[in-house]
């Protein structure tokens, strides 16, 4: 059975939940005709390095995410760094001949993730971001629902992501993505870079966008706590979209709702087993017929899943990125599309800065 080596560059947060993904893939996933194997971890200190190694069985640790590139049995680079160290790994990785696997966003800002893209396009690599929550069975189901034409003409949409982590920052712990310069923006880029590819996924491409942002509480006032969009696809639907870290009473919650002629969709994560629909072809008599919203339970019903744990058992939010990352080694081991491309990254990245120079004008920007 052909191996295939990942380095992972980063062990914070994000970096243990990919590492659990990568671990778990055999239970979840019965078809993948390769093994998976964690060989080496880039982390910033020595206490960190030993975690990684014990944790997750890394053959080897490194100060410099460079040395997991020089690495010949690494074949995929994930990328978990702070955003501001994304283009040199990346860009290295590339060039080396490496798949990558990139946690959002693909880069600091436009002019980075282009050239990203372009030396994407010229290597015979897989490239992938990580956006994982097209891949809640609920949104699989939404989008499946919408290319069939169930929400007829779509008319409006609320994207939703909420924290309230800064709602007191005196009891907030550092990170770096309270720092502009790592991080390129605030909670529009952290945050709000989820929903503005899950919104272009479900109901396209942006056409213009008008935004406005603020600082509530971060010391450092060129990142936004607070970040509302207002946008309009290119088909002409106009809609709303908001990441916020000062909604008090939020844990991690995205919700969408897309309106239409024949029908609406709706979707809370902080109940991910359900998409709810309606349709204006339901009766509406007598009494009220048949009208009304409905709950789909779509709880873990994958297609491709023939695992742990069963269909039809309730589903967390980790889950959802173990499907993201199965994408990613479907298209690598098979020479498909992946399913989160660079360039989806890149016209997130666009609608970013144009929502903060709309922010910072007061104009509307079109993209």
């Amino acid at each position: 059975m052909k191996t295939l080596g990942v380095g992972i560059a980063g062990y914070g947060f994000i970096g243990r939940v990919h590492a659990y993904a990568y671990k778990t893939i055999p239970f979840y996933y019965g078809n993948l005709p390769v093994s998976v194997q964690l060989v080496g971890v880039a982390a910033h200190s020595e206490k960190t390095k030993a975690i990684a190694i014990q944790q997750a069985g890394f053959q080897f640790a490194t100060s410099d995410p460079l040395e997991l590139v020089k690495c010949k049995d690494i074949h995929i680079i994930n990328c978990c760094l702070p955003n501001d160290l994304h283009y040199q790994l990346v860009k290295a990785a590339l060039n080396h001949g490496k798949h990558v696997y990139c946690d959002k966003p693909l880069a600091l800002n436009v002019k980075e993730a282009e050239e990203l893209v372009s030396i994407a396009k010229d290597v015979n690599v897989k490239s992938q971001i990580v956006y994982q929550l097209r891949f809640f069975p609920a949104v699989m189901r939404a989008k499946q629902l919408i290319d069939e034409g169930f929400l007829g003409k779509i008319n409006f949409f609320r994207f939703l992501y909420l924290h309230s982590s800064c709602v007191r920052q005196s009891a907030k712990a550092y990170s770096w993505k309270a720092e502009y310069e790592k991080v390129g923006g605030g909670v529009m880029v952290d945050l709000g870079s989820h929903i503005i590819d899950l919104a272009r996924y479900l109901v396209g491409e942006f056409g213009s966008v008008h935004a406005k942002t603020r600082n509530y509480t971060s010391p450092d006032k060129r990142t936004d706590d607070l970040a509302i969009i207002e946008a309009e696809t290119k088909n002409g639907a106009m809609g709303i979209l908001e990441a916020s870290k000062m909604a008090t009473g939020a844990n991690d919650e995205v919700r969408f709702e897309i309106y239409g002629s024949d029908g609406a969709l709706s979707f809370n994560s902080m109940e991910p087993n359900w998409l709810n629909v309606y349709s204006m072809d339901d009766p509406d008599t007598p009494i009220g017929g048949l009208r009304g919203f409905k709950k789909i339970e779509t709880v873990q019903r994958y297609p491709d899943a023939a695992g742990i744990p069963l269909s039809k058992f309730s589903i967390g939010w980790i889950r959802a990125h173990v499907a993201c990352l199965y994408s990613f080694l479907h298209s690598v081991v098979h020479d498909k599309p992946v399913s989160v491309s660079f360039e989806d990254g890149l016209m997130v990245q666009k609608i970013i800065e144009a929502s903060y120079e709309s922010s910072k004008t007061g104009k509307l920007q079109l993209l």
